[in-house]
């Protein structure tokens, strides 16, 4: 892939004139199906080693680690993205963590259709748990699908920005940290993803 994203990328700068817009334009989608390709290989690498990789457990900070995903995906304008209350510090693996919220993010943005657009970030203190929510004003599921979402390569519509791997990789990540998943949601009012995390 990267080697044909580079070839690609000579041919552009080196022949734009003599390919024409036609040809340009077929340059153009073939780095976009390479782009593609790319993140839906690492997609599926994320996946397959979810289990494989032992890594000791240690203390991440929730809140600081949420502030960094957030600075990092650079939200749109109109989309703002709130904590409820201070997220707790937590035993587990920052890069394990970090995939798993920022899956949750990325979706609740990805398919956010309001003007004005707002994610909800919480905790709440159970016995023995953590459970998290990130909670949108967005599209909305429709129920019959709150099993099919967490399947791998399972979309409900044809975004070409997703690759049907991300809710998977969230599950694994929460069943190896010993909790759950769940979703609740109302079409065009928004979801919440709820997941519990072991003290």
């Amino acid at each position: 892939l990267r080697a044909i994203d580079t070839l690609t990328c000579w041919l552009k700068d080196d022949y734009a004139m003599k390919l024409g817009s036609e040809g340009n334009d077929s340059i153009n989608l073939i780095r976009s199906n390479v782009e593609k390709m790319d993140t839906l290989i690492k997609g599926i690498l994320d996946y397959s080693t979810i289990s494989e990789v032992k890594t000791d457990f240690y203390e991440v900070d929730t809140d600081s680690l949420i502030e960094d995903i957030i600075s990092l995906m650079l939200p749109p304008p109109n989309i703002s993205i709130v904590k409820l209350a201070v997220l707790p510090v937590i035993r587990g693996d920052r890069y394990r963590l970090q995939q798993l919220f920022q899956n949750l993010i990325d979706n609740a943005i990805k398919y956010n259709d309001k003007a004005t657009g707002l994610i909800e970030i919480g905790v709440e203190n159970g016995k023995g748990f953590w459970t998290f929510f990130i909670k949108d004003n967005g599209k909305g599921i429709d129920e019959i699908y709150f099993d099919k979402i967490f399947k791998t390569f399972q979309k409900l519509e044809n975004n070409p920005q997703s690759t049907g791997i991300g809710l998977s990789i969230v599950k694994k990540i929460v069943t190896l940290y010993g909790g759950r998943i769940w979703v609740q949601s109302e079409l065009n009012v928004g979801t919440t993803f709820f997941f519990t995390i072991k003290k």
